[in-house]
């Protein structure tokens, strides 16, 4: 199987505009059946992907001070989570205060433009796809044919199709 028979393509996804707000990826989000959204330019072209943690990182932007601190412990144990999160004053404020000064902001400023390791061939298998979630790739993975974007690919898509494979399986037993 390969990813273009398993991606939601463009045009069944959510996109806003470069201008939009996060006010209008919450309103898009609550409508649709997605929990990412394509940001597209004027001209309706691919300009970038919001993600749950752009949304969260652009809500309480000290993660990226957290991000870019080289952490001491691969280890996250409850102290040290704690630490972090009093370090770096981490949702000091109520959500509702968060999330009202949040509907402003730009999605232009939250959104992220992946990196060229987060694209895939919509040519490539399905296994290709897997691998690249299960080695840290972040979903979703932005699939491309021949250069320009024409879907994206979630892991919840690629493990429903292993769920309904292992069925397919056991009932043939």
């Amino acid at each position: 199987m390969k990813i273009k028979d398993l991606m939601i393509p463009v045009g069944d996804y959510l996109t806003l505009g470069i201008e939009a707000t996060l006010g209008d990826a919450a309103e898009t989000l609550r409508k649709g059946g997605h929990r990412d959204i394509l940001v597209v330019d004027g001209n309706g072209a691919f300009a970038g992907v919001l993600t749950m943690m752009d949304i969260i990182t652009a809500l309480e932007p000290n993660y990226k001070k957290l991000f870019k601190k080289d952490l001491d412990s691969d280890i996250l144990s409850n102290r040290y989570v704690a630490e972090q999160f009093k370090e770096f004053n981490l949702w000091s404020d109520t959500l509702t205060n968060i999330c009202a000064r949040g509907v402003g902001i730009s999605v232009k400023d939250a959104m992220h433009i992946p990196a060229d390791n987060h694209y895939i061939d919509e040519e490539d298998s399905i296994e290709t796809g897997l691998h690249m979630f299960m080695v840290g790739t972040p979903q979703p993975l932005i699939v491309r044919s021949n250069g320009k974007v024409s879907g994206l690919l979630r892991m919840s898509d690629v493990f429903n199709e292993l769920i309904g494979r292992m069925h397919t399986c056991a009932m043939s037993e």
